[in-house]
């Protein structure tokens, strides 16, 4: 389910260029801006152990771990969709401020889901029975393919689809096409953290940092053993 929300993404950023070369900015700037958010996402992928999961005291990773990651990744969509209905910026079509908007969006949300991606790529290694870890992971990837084929359909429809339409050559409007695409992929990504509810990984508990989100399920029983066990020896 999280690979619907990179693909629309990843399509409104390759849409973006594409708006951007018919303003007049040149391909190769256009162009290093694609290549750039396909590393920066990489790149942020790799250092997740080091530069963010670590320091927070979330390694290794659980399903809680993705859970709240999954609800951050909505918060750039989320916004964007909001602006792009309802800001005058792109009411009144003001060209410069909207490169901005999405060229930040964009990039932010690439660093979010680039720590989602390494939090969900440990857990499949991590929840696969160990006589079908091939199988396991072939088919997570097998489930990352048909996600990428599906948004892909997904969000060219939404964008060309949605929206009031405008004219013969303008066709719908573009606009709410794109903030349509950041609609799903907000509602992608927050079905996405309410499935993962479901898996059986509750011992380890959250933190963030030195704050205790939520405390680890093998600490409390024990906890609780502790007090039976004071008040047996008390009656």
């Amino acid at each position: 389910m999280a690979n619907f929300v990179y693909t629309f993404l990843f399509q409104n950023a390759f849409s973006l260029g594409l708006y951007i070369v018919s303003e007049g900015l040149d391909r190769v700037i256009v162009g290093a801006f694609l290549g750039g958010y396909i590393i920066l996402y990489g790149q942020v992928q790799s250092w997740t152990p080091q530069l963010v999961t670590g320091p927070l005291n979330q390694t290794p990773p659980n399903k809680l771990t993705e859970i709240l990651w999954g609800l951050i990744n909505c918060i750039p969509t989320l916004i964007m969709c909001i602006v792009m209905r309802f800001s005058p910026v792109f009411l009144d079509h003001d060209i410069g401020a909207m490169t901005t908007w999405f060229i930040v969006i964009i990039v932010l949300f690439a660093i979010i889901f680039a720590i989602n991606s390494s939090i969900h790529s440990y857990l499949v290694v991590k929840y696969a029975k160990s006589d079908k870890l091939a199988v396991s992971v072939g088919f997570y990837y097998m489930s990352n393919a048909l996600g990428r084929l599906f948004g892909t359909i997904g969000s060219g429809i939404l964008y060309s689809y949605v929206g009031d339409y405008i004219g013969a050559y303008a066709g719908t409007s573009a606009t709410v096409g794109f903030a349509a695409c950041f609609l799903a992929g907000t509602i992608s990504s927050l079905l996405a953290a309410l499935i993962t509810i479901n898996i059986d990984d509750n011992d380890s508990g959250l933190k963030c940092g030195p704050c205790t989100i939520v405390s680890a399920m093998i600490q409390k029983d024990r906890e609780e053993e502790e007090e039976e066990c004071k008040e047996e020896i008390g009656a």
